[in-house]
Order: C-alpha cells, then structure tokens, then sequence
C-alpha cells in the first residue's frame, strides 16, 4: 500500500501496544516518540476506564489524549498525563497539576442502564460497571476474575489481579445512585453457551450498543457510542481528516475502530475477522514489537 499522510495513531492496549506482560517494550516506545516526532497524535483507544489507564501507558512522553471505556469518554490529559490521571483519582503528587479534561461523554441513558443491569444481573459471572472513569467490582467478582486466570491464563483475565478496580461490597447501591453515569458494562460469563445467551437479549434492548472482546464477554454501552464514533469526534475535535487517522487493534471491541479510520492495522495475533479488516496486518505479533513494525511500515518512524 502507498504510504498515507497519518496525522492521528490510535492504539488498543492490550492485545496490541501492551506485550502479554502488560509492558510497552523499548523498541515501540521509540517507535511511538518517533512517529510523535513527526507530528502524529498518539493515544490510546481502550476498553478500560481513565482511572486503570496503564502506568507504562500514561507515561510515555506526548501522549496527551485517551479514548476510554470503549470510546463513552475522550479526554485531553494535559502535559503531565500520568499526574493527572493520578490526581484526579485521589494520587496527588508534590506539585499541582490540571485535572483532564472530559472532552467527549456519552454514558447510557439511566433507563437504559436499569435495564442492562437488570438483565445481567441475571447471569453467573463477573460484571464490571464503568463511570466517572472507574472500574467498579465487588470482591466476589474479583475472586471469579482470579478464578478465570487460573483457568484460561488470557490476557483479558489477567487485567483482573492488576490493581486497577475500586472494589465495592455491593454494586447495586452504586448503581441505583449513578444510573445516569454508566458509561460502560462489562461481563464475563460462566461460559461461551452463557455470552451467546445474552448477546441477543442485550441486543433486544432499545439504546444499547454491545460488542465483544472475547467469546465468554460482553461490553455494552449506549447505542452508536463506540472506540470508532470516539475516534472521529476526537479526530473532528483536533481538525484531522478521516484519512489521516489511523487505528491499530487486534479484537472484535477495535471494529469500530478500525473499520472507521482512514487506515486499518491489525495485529499478527488479531482475530481472523478482524484482520479481514485491515489494510496492512503486521508480521509480528503483540510480544514481537508488532506496533513498532506497522508505524516502521507506514513510513511514520526514522529520521
């Protein structure tokens, strides 16, 4: 492919930038500072809330905006983007820093919140509710999460032990009192049959938009939010032309994303139907620097 004028990058976390040890290696670090050189916009586009943004992630120096929860929320994090994030969420460090910026929110309607949990709380499994940029569980949920580690060692089940959850002895009251807040659920059932189950009565529900990062999950947010209607608003935001945007990711929750770019990548350990996407799938995988190789084959790093 001729290589395009790429003015915006957006990443996926896990599966795609984080290796499986949950690390960005030096090789796509220095990928990423050069393609920043060059004027590129990187951020992240994730599934997680702003508060688990990952430390390795926040860090990286001119990472200034993030698309969370699965595209419910854009932020402008400042210049200090790891301060900030931490002083928002109750971290403060020596020196003041400005708290991000909200730019893009789109949580469910109350009325349609009601009705998801209602329907998920249903089911056996672990359900995570999103808002105000936390991840919200109950211990049993964390005990089912180390429980799916063990059986699966994936990387989704991974996340679970990391640190990154407020913990809540019930969700149900917090729920009732942030109804309106709910930028995102996410479920993982007892098993594929249990997710195929409730796929088509999430989709039932008027206003829900539902989509997948595994076969045993299920991610629901308000209807036409998602990472790809996320990264257009922040792309209209910033002045860049569809064409100039590109998405890199891996699962079936980067649809969106990638299918709303300009340019699609996807990863070597991408789903198939996802890769059927892409305009350029990497040689490498996640653990094998496979971001650096795509940003080195779009001309978006070297001198």
């Amino acid at each position: 492919m001729n290589k395009p004028s790429i003015q915006m990058a957006a990443l996926d976390l896990d599966g795609t930038l984080l290796n499986r040890a949950s690390q960005v290696s030096p090789r796509t670090l220095e990928a990423l500072q050069q393609a920043m050189n060059r004027g590129v916009a990187v951020l992240p586009a994730t599934g997680r809330g702003l508060s688990s943004l990952p430390r390795v992630v926040a860090s990286i120096p001119g990472v200034r905006y993030a698309i969370t929860s699965n595209g419910a929320a854009v932020w402008d994090l400042g210049d200090q983007p790891l301060a900030a994030v931490r002083s928002r969420y109750g971290e403060p460090g020596p020196e003041p820093v400005t708290q991000p910026t909200r730019l893009i929110y789109n949580p469910l309607p109350a009325d349609t919140a009601r009705a998801v949990f209602q329907l998920l709380d249903r089911f056996d499994g672990d359900l995570t509710l999103f808002a105000d940029g936390r991840s919200l569980k109950t211990p049993a949920g964390i005990a089912w999460s180390k429980a799916r580690i063990a059986r699966l060692l994936s990387t989704e089940a991974k996340q679970a032990d990391d640190g990154r959850f407020t913990v809540l002895p019930d969700l149900h009251p917090y729920f009732e009192a942030h109804a309106g807040d709910i930028e995102k659920f996410c479920m993982f059932f007892s098993s594929r049959e249990e997710a195929e189950a409730a796929l088509p009565l999430l989709a039932a529900i008027p206003g829900v938009e539902a989509t997948q990062g595994s076969p045993d999950n299920i991610e629901a947010t308000a209807a036409g939010v998602n990472k790809g209607s996320a990264l257009l608003a922040l792309a209209a935001h910033l002045g860049i032309p569809r064409e100039g945007v590109l998405a890199i990711g891996d699962s079936e929750n980067d649809r969106r994303m990638l299918e709303a770019a300009g340019v699609a990548a996807v990863m070597a350990n991408g789903m198939p139907s996802i890769q059927a996407l892409a305009d350029i799938v990497s040689e490498q995988d996640c653990n094998h620097d496979g971001v650096a190789e795509l940003l080195d084959r779009l001309g978006l790093t070297g001198a």
